[in-house]
């Protein structure tokens, strides 16, 4: 359907064509979202996940230790809904790291650098204002399906 939609100050194009279908991934052992988002969306061969923070799945909050303990949690989480789409880390191709203070970036990266091996995706590290839930860092990922 073509039109134009307005919101506020926003103008939204939408162009005639095939609805896109999302299929969602959801990892049943993590705390759902905080807001109207997927944890993962599929996109032909592609797995778009959504950023995890250092979030307990089982308290809903935060874990205590730092960045080390944070960037693990995080890892974790991602592991999850990696796992809920039938990938690993193997398929990732492109992650983003956001800390809250770029000073957390050895920290990180040493904790990186253990669940990642040669060949290594594409990154991208970068400080930020603020994060959910006053996190340290969020980590979100693109993944490939493997080719059959």
């Amino acid at each position: 359907m073509a039109g134009s939609t307005s919101i506020g100050a926003l103008s939204l194009n939408q162009t005639e064509g095939p609805e896109v279908a999302r299929k969602t991934v959801t990892a049943p052992d993590l705390t759902p979202p905080v807001g109207p988002f997927a944890q993962g969306v599929w996109a032909g061969d592609l797995l778009y996940a959504s950023g995890q923070v250092g979030q307990d799945p089982v308290t809903g909050t935060m874990v205590a230790g730092g960045i080390e303990a944070e960037t693990g949690q995080a890892f974790e989480n991602m592991r999850r809904v990696l796992a809920a789409a039938g990938l690993g880390f193997e398929h990732v191709i492109k992650a983003h790291v956001f800390l809250a203070d770029i000073e957390d970036f050895a920290a990180m990266n040493a904790i990186y650098g253990k669940i990642f091996a040669a060949p290594f995706p594409a990154r991208t590290t970068v400080q930020v204002a603020k994060l959910a839930l006053n996190a340290r860092v969020e980590i979100d990922v693109v993944a490939r399906r493997p080719e059959a």
